[in-house]
C-alpha cells in the first residue's frame, strides 16, 4: 500500500508541474519554427531496460538507463547508479544483462537487497515491474522502455529543460554538479564550469523589446550548443546567464572551449524579427582542481568571480585562473 501511494504521489507531482508550465504565457519567439519539442534520448528509443527511482518521492522521479552489461548500484560516487542514502552500502547490488535477460544480485550489502519485499538471497531474473529496495531507496525495474518508462523520460526531460532556450535549467545544473563533484574528486578526474553572461542584454530588451530579447536568448543557446561536445551540458542559470558543465576538461582545455564559445557568439549578428542584433558575451572559467574549490557553491562562485573580471576588463573576453 505504501509503495502504491508513493508512486501515485510522484505521478501527481509530475502532472501538476506540467499543468503549471503549460498555462504559463510564452513569447512569440518561443513558438516560432518547430517551437518547444521534447527530445527523447537514443536510449529511450532503443528499447533497453531501465530503473525508475520511486522512493524517496521526487519530482521528477529519476530514471537510470541500463546501458552497460553490468550496472552497479551503491553509495560510492563511482557506482553506475550512485544513491545518496546512508542505509545503502558503498557497492550494494548489481543488475546484469545476460543474453536477453536481466538479473539482479546483492553484492554483500550491510542491509540486504529486497525484490518485491523479499530478501534477495541468490541471483534473480527480472521480468519487468519488480520493485528493488536498497536501504530507504526503492527502484522500479523495467525490461524495456515501455509506455510508463517513456512517460517518465518525457516528463524528466521537460522538467529538466528551460522551455525557451532548451538549455538545462538551474535545478538540473545543481543536481548534476552535486553528483559529479564527489565522483570526480574520488576518481581524480577533471571537471570545469564556464559561466557565461550576455553583454548589455538589458539594452537589447530596452531597444527592441522583450520578444526580441527572447529570440536572442534562444539563438544564443543554439549557437553555444553547436560548439559543445556530447559530454558537455549547457544550463540556463537565470536571465541571460548560462553555465557549461565540462567533464574531463582541464583548465587549458576549458579556456579553449570558452574562447570558441565567445567567437561563435560574436562572429555573426543574430537574426531577429527586428533585424540583425550584434551580441557578445563575457565568460569566467573555473576547474575543480584549483585551490579551495571543494564544493559546488565554491566552484560556481569562483567561476562567477572570473566572469565579473571579464566584464571589468571590457567584456567580450574570457577570464580564468590562468590570468592571475
Amino acid at each position: 500500500m505504501y509503495l502504491q501511494l508513493a508512486i501515485e504521489r510522484t505521478r501527481k507531482l509530475l502532472v501538476k508541474q506540467i499543468d503549471k508550465e503549460t498555462t504559463e504565457k510564452r513569447s512569440l519567439a518561443d513558438t516560432e519554427g518547430e517551437g518547444f519539442r521534447l527530445f527523447l534520448p537514443a536510449e529511450v528509443r532503443s528499447g533497453r531496460g531501465c530503473v525508475l527511482q520511486i522512493c524517496p518521492v521526487t519530482a521528477p522521479a529519476e530514471m537510470f538507463r541500463l546501458s552497460n552489461q553490468r550496472t552497479v548500484i551503491g553509495r560510492k560516487p563511482t557506482c553506475d547508479i550512485p544513491l545518496d542514502d546512508k542505509e545503502v552500502s558503498r557497492s550494494h547490488a548489481a543488475i546484469e544483462l545476460d543474453d536477453s535477460s536481466y538479473f539482479v544480485s546483492d553484492l554483500g550489502s550491510r542491509n540486504g537487497t529486497f525484490v518485491d519485499d523479499r530478501l534477495l538471497r541468490d541471483r534473480r531474473r527480472l521480468k519487468g515491474g519488480e520493485l528493488i529496495r536498497l536501504g530507504g531507496t526503492i527502484l522500479k525495474f523495467m525490461a524495456s522502455m515501455d509506455e510508463e518508462a517513456t512517460y517518465h523520460a518525457v516528463v524528466h526531460e521537460r522538467m529538466s529543460r528551460d522551455p525557451l532556450t532548451h538549455a538545462f535549467n538551474r535545478s538540473y545544473l545543481m543536481s548534476t554538479l552535486e553528483k559529479l563533484l564527489p565522483r570526480c574528486q574520488f576518481s581524480k578526474q577533471h571537471l570545469a564550469v564556464i559561466m557565461i553572461d550576455i553583454d548589455h542584454f538589458k539594452k537589447v530588451n530596452d531597444s527592441y523589446g522583450h520578444l526580441v530579447g527572447d529570440e536572442v536568448l534562444r539563438v544564443f543557446s543554439e549557437r553555444i550548443r553547436h560548439t559543445l561536445r556530447e559530454d558537455h551540458a549547457l544550463c540556463r542559470l537565470g536571465g541571460e546567464e548560462f553555465v557549461v558543465i565540462s567533464e574531463k576538461s582541464d583548465l587549458q582545455d576549458a579556456v579553449r572551449i570558452a574562447e570558441r564559445i565567445r567567437l561563435t557568439v560574436s562572429s555573426t549578428p543574430f537574426s531577429t524579427q527586428s533585424g540583425p542584433v550584434f551580441v557578445t558575451c563575457s565568460l569566467g572559467v573555473m576547474t575543480l582542481d584549483q585551490p579551495s574549490v571543494a564544493t559546488v557553491d565554491k566552484l560556481l562562485s569562483s567561476a562567477d568571480e572570473r566572469l565579473y573580471a571579464a566584464k571589468a576588463s571590457g567584456r567580450n573576453c574570457v577570464r580564468s585562473p590562468l590570468d592571475q
